[in-house]
């Protein structure tokens, strides 16, 4: 059995290939996961605007402000 002579340039080469490989799929993957933080970190963002506006829009519809013309139960606070 007879094995290839062996080549140390077609090693670097490799080994070079295989690292710049390998950084170039580190930095897709940590874009892919920076930019899915964002769409939830968004989402979440919206959500909360809304549920605002909706307590918002539910607590003046409550508000008559007649509860601003009562006395306080405590006078020492007025």
């Amino acid at each position: 059995m007879t094995f290839a002579p062996f080549n140390i340039a077609l090693q670097v080469i490799a080994a070079f290939a295989i690292f710049i490989f390998g950084y170039v799929a580190l930095f897709v993957s940590l874009m892919i996961c920076l930019f899915v933080c964002l769409v939830i970190a968004k989402g979440v963002y919206e959500g909360a605007k809304k549920v605002r506006t909706y307590a918002m829009k539910t607590t003046s519809d409550v508000d008559n402000s007649d509860h601003r013309k009562r006395a306080l139960l405590i006078p020492a606070l007025r």
